[in-house]
């Protein structure tokens, strides 16, 4: 190893020039595969939010298309169906100017489902809705975050005091950003006794979600149905495409780092031709030679992907607190023990694989020639 640091100090600069561009290379890689760390994360955790239950929603994702109690009397009347959730939901406020964050959301749900309506959420404080609640909220982690909301505090709505009851535990989904209301007070305030957003259908038996679902469909005219896998295996669709075209330029950095490497090793075996002619003659074998060359470039990498990976947290954190104001408070840079070990090994790999020419260029020096050459 020693050896190995004194070959890189000969040519300080050289050295250093070819480690900016794995830095560089692998600071891209970690901010843009931090989001998509992000995005997986959002996944899973709506994948774990909707449990077994199939989620029912207009046909038409226009913002006038709803449903009614027509809608859910017949959900109600598929077989294999226990139970259905209706929801109806709102902004908490109207919009005004330019927002790039997750609205603050008005859930309105029949009290009794408050604290099953998504299976996986628990609460950090206070309760859930109960009977009688009227003007009554349980609100996500991010909604009291950002409007500094504790039990007791109130919140406006459509000219009438919400008072919160319950916080709820953070998700990094849909929840972090809603206000929970009783249905009745929803529809009430919006003068829309019938309203319907979507609801949330349990099934007796989870085995036969897909079943249920089909049912749904070929009885229920104009909605469209998810059960949990279909949910999910939709959004992973996108979100694959949005993984490559964000990861893909990282990684396109990274190569160009690459590329000095492969630089930097063949100029190192030109400059120590005789020295390695030295060690073939007194008998080293071409694979000590090989993986001689092949550590130092893996040691270039992994400095490299240390640097490249730090600058890159510290970056993502940076963009955290820039954007987290626009955002609702949201941390959409996720730097994950996965992904630092994908950059740290990528760095090292690629460090090998630029150095693996070299190498085996070196090993197959003449010893010969070599000492000849600088006699």
């Amino acid at each position: 190893m020693s050896e190995i640091l004194r070959n890189m100090a000969r040519r300080k600069l050289r050295t250093a020039l070819t480690i900016i561009g794995i830095v560089i290379g692998i600071l891209a890689l970690t901010v843009m595969g931090s989001m998509s760390e992000y995005f997986n994360s959002l996944i899973d955790n709506a994948i774990n939010l909707l449990g077994t239950n199939i989620v029912v929603s207009p046909k038409s994702n226009d913002f006038e298309s709803i449903l009614t109690t027509n809608d859910e009397r017949r959900v109600r009347r598929i077989a294999g169906v226990k139970d259905v959730i209706p929801i109806a939901n709102d902004t908490l406020e109207e919009f005004s100017g330019v927002s790039f964050g997750v609205p603050d959301i008005v859930y309105g749900v029949p009290v009794e489902f408050s604290g099953t309506l998504f299976p996986s959420v628990s609460l950090a404080q206070g309760r859930w809705l109960q009977r009688g609640d009227e003007y009554e909220t349980v609100v996500g982690s991010q909604l009291a975050k950002k409007r500094k909301l504790e039990l007791g505090s109130v919140i406006r709505y459509h000219d009438r005091d919400l008072t919160v009851v319950g916080i709820m535990n953070p998700t990094q989904t849909t929840p972090d950003s809603i206000a929970m209301v009783n249905l009745d007070t929803v529809r009430r305030l919006l003068q829309a006794p019938d309203l319907i957003a979507a609801m949330y259908v349990i099934p007796e038996n989870p085995a036969l979600v897909d079943t249920i679902a089909q049912n749904i469909r070929d009885n229920v005219d104009n909605v469209q149905v998810f059960t949990p896998q279909e949910a999910a295996a939709q959004a992973q669709q996108a979100l694959a495409v949005f993984n490559v075209i964000l990861v893909g330029g990282a990684v396109l950095a990274v190569f160009v780092g690459g590329l000095a490497v492969i630089n930097t090793m063949i100029m190192s075996v030109n400059e120590r031709r005789h020295e390695i002619g030295l060690k073939k003659a007194v008998g080293a074998p071409d694979g000590e030679i090989v993986r001689e060359y092949l550590f130092e470039a893996a040691v270039i990498g992994f400095i490299g992907g240390v640097v490249g990976l730090l600058l890159g947290w510290g970056l993502a954190t940076l963009l955290n607190a820039v954007t987290a104001q626009a955002l609702g408070g949201s941390s959409i840079f996720n730097v994950t023990p996965r992904l630092m070990v994908i950059a740290i090994a990528f760095a090292m790999l690629l460090g090998m694989l630029a150095g693996l020419y070299p190498a085996w260029n070196a090993a197959r020096l003449d010893p010969v020639k070599a000492l000849r050459v600088d006699s």
